[in-house]
């Protein structure tokens, strides 16, 4: 059987630090949202690292989506409108941290 090739764009990737940074700080949030100034720094972070890179902001929200979605909490979460507004949130925030110089 032929498989079709991947033809996903490829582009710059954040380190695994930076990822791993981000995962904790969304815990943290999750867990208790006066958490707010360690999810921002996570965010600044992950936003310094994506322009260094040329990563767009597309590109930083779908990996931003991907670590949210991978979470426990949100895996396991009963109220999912909640869930969705937080996510909200947070992707305000990313994107305010992306486009602030």
């Amino acid at each position: 059987m032929m498989m079709a090739t991947d033809s996903t764009p490829r582009g710059p990737r954040l380190s695994a630090a930076t990822i791993d940074a981000l995962e904790s700080a969304l815990q943290k949030y999750l867990a208790n949202e006066d958490e707010i100034a360690t999810l921002q720094a996570a965010l600044r972070q992950i936003a310094v690292e994506a322009r260094e890179k040329k990563m767009h902001a597309e590109q930083l929200l779908v990996l931003l989506k991907d670590v949210w979605f991978a979470l426990p909490q949100v895996k396991l979460a009963s109220d999912l409108e909640q869930q969705h507004r937080v996510l909200q949130r947070v992707v305000t925030l990313c994107i305010r941290e992306y486009y602030s110089t």
